[in-house]
C-alpha cells in the first residue's frame, strides 16, 4: 500500500472515531507530506541495574503479542499501526500486548541486533543490546500506568535474557515519556538525534551529547 492510500485509510479511520474532532490530526498529517524534522533524545539503561517496583493502577494482564492481536490495534490505533505491528511479527520483533477485562488496552516493541529492519531512525546496536521502539496506548487508558508496566515487562524480559543495554528514543518535547525514563527507569540521556524527511528522501545525524557544548 503506497502512502497516500494508507493515509486515506488512517484519515477515514479518524474520521469514523472523532468526527469533525479529527481535523486537527488529518491537518497536522498533511503539513507533515512535504517535509519533516524531528528531534530525538537517545536514553539508555544498563540491565545489570536493579529495576524498579512499579505496580500499574490498574488491574492488567501483560502477554506476548500475536498475530490474532493485530485485527484488535484496529479497534485503538490507526490502520497504519496495526499494519506495522504485522510486519515487526513478520521481521522477528519482540511484541507485548496488555489487556485489561479482556480487552487490548495497550501494546509495545523492541528488537535487537539480530532483527534490525523497519525502523527509520537508526540506532547502532551490538550484541547484547536491544531498542524499544513503537508503544501505544488507548486514549481512555492513558495516565494509567499502562507503558509504565509494558516498560517494566520490557525490561525484565531482556534482563532475564542476559541483555546488558536497553535504548529508546524520545522526541525532545515528549516530557512525560523522558521523566518515565529518566526518573522512574533510571535511564539517562546518551545522545542525540536528528531525523529528516524530504519527499521520498530520509536522513538523520546522529550526536553523542558528550560533543554537543
Amino acid at each position: 500500500m503506497n502512502r497516500w492510500a494508507e493515509l486515506w485509510e488512517d484519515w477515514r479511520y479518524l474520521y469514523r472515531q472523532k468526527g469533525h474532532h479529527a481535523w486537527p490530526e488529518i491537518v497536522r498529517d498533511l503539513r507533515h507530506l512535504p517535509a519533516r524534522h524531528l528531534q530525538f533524545y537517545v536514553l539508555e539503561r544498563p540491565l545489570n541495574e536493579p529495576l524498579p517496583d512499579l505496580p500499574p493502577k490498574v488491574a492488567l494482564e501483560l502477554r506476548p503479542f500475536r498475530a490474532e492481536d493485530v485485527p484488535l490495534v484496529r479497534q485503538i490505533d490507526r490502520p497504519s499501526e496495526a499494519r506495522m505491528c504485522e510486519r515487526r511479527l513478520r521481521a522477528g520483533h519482540i511484541g507485548l500486548a496488555a489487556w485489561h477485562a479482556g480487552r487490548l488496552v495497550g501494546y509495545a516493541w523492541a528488537f535487537d541486533e539480530a532483527a534490525q529492519s523497519l525502523e527509520r531512525v537508526t540506532i547502532p546496536l551490538m550484541p547484547g543490546e536491544v531498542l524499544f521502539t513503537d508503544a501505544y496506548t488507548a486514549p481512555s487508558f492513558r495516565g494509567r500506568g499502562v507503558q509504565t508496566a509494558l516498560a517494566m515487562s520490557r525490561l525484565s524480559y531482556f534482563q532475564q535474557r542476559g541483555y546488558r543495554r536497553a535504548w529508546m528514543y524520545i522526541e525532545i518535547h515528549n516530557a512525560p515519556s523522558l521523566a518515565v525514563w529518566e526518573r522512574k527507569f533510571g535511564s539517562y540521556r546518551s545522545a542525540m538525534l536528528d531525523f529528516y524527511r524530504v519527499g521520498p528522501w530520509r536522513w538523520q545525524t546522529y550526536r553523542p551529547l558528550e560533543a554537543q557544548s
